[in-house]
């Protein structure tokens, strides 16, 4: 089954709560930090069964294997787990001046570090010189099939079959998309939880 969802909450009438009640699962944007835990927190307590977050990360990545960049990937991913079993998936970019040889000695390094951290379902969006690399790594891709899983953005067909996430860009009539999600309007959804 392909869960449906939209590519940030935020501006959704009603806040999280109604988007929680008309779609299983949402992509956060991550790309400038990594949500904070009281964030994470709140949602996952808000967020029906079954629901799931993805995450969409993240500019500090350097693609480049050093221990900074072993402790960007370690914080980011150890964050996304804060969500538990309301999981989705985490889409990574990839730069386009990034080449196979770099990407490699970079997935070696993820790859340590999920040892470390447990697994967590990767997709990366890429050129098309790196496919063959995250394909033969087992990684799935951004919009295409074939994969562990399907991560599809905005697609112009989509699927009968398979397993995984699909987001769209949100219309007007519904949300503007998330830069990360509005702490204010998770402490809204919050008090009213707790009133």
């Amino acid at each position: 089954m392909i869960l449906e969802g939209l590519k940030g909450y935020r501006g959704y009438p009603g806040g999280f709560k109604a988007y929680a009640k008309a779609f299983p699962t949402v992509e956060l944007s991550w790309w400038h930090r990594a949500g904070d835990k009281r964030t994470i927190s709140r949602l996952r307590t808000l967020a029906p069964v079954g629901f799931r977050f993805s995450v969409f990360g993240h500019k500090h990545f350097s693609f480049q294997p050093s221990g900074g960049e072993r402790r960007t990937l370690r914080r980011f991913l150890r964050r996304f787990g804060l969500f538990g079993e309301k999981r989705g998936a985490v889409r990574i970019a990839v730069p386009p001046s990034v080449d196979p040889t770099q990407l490699a000695r970079w997935l070696n390094l993820l790859e340590e570090v999920l040892k470390e951290v447990g697994p967590v379902p990767l997709a990366f969006q890429a050129e098309e010189a790196l496919h063959p690399l995250l394909k033969e790594r087992g990684y799935a891709l951004v919009n295409q099939t074939g994969g562990p899983f399907l991560y599809l953005v905005d697609p112009g067909e989509i699927p009968r079959e398979g397993e995984g996430y699909l987001y769209r860009s949100p219309t007007s009539s519904q949300a503007a998309p998330s830069t990360l999600h509005s702490r204010a309007e998770v402490d809204r959804d919050w008090s009213a939880l707790e009133g």
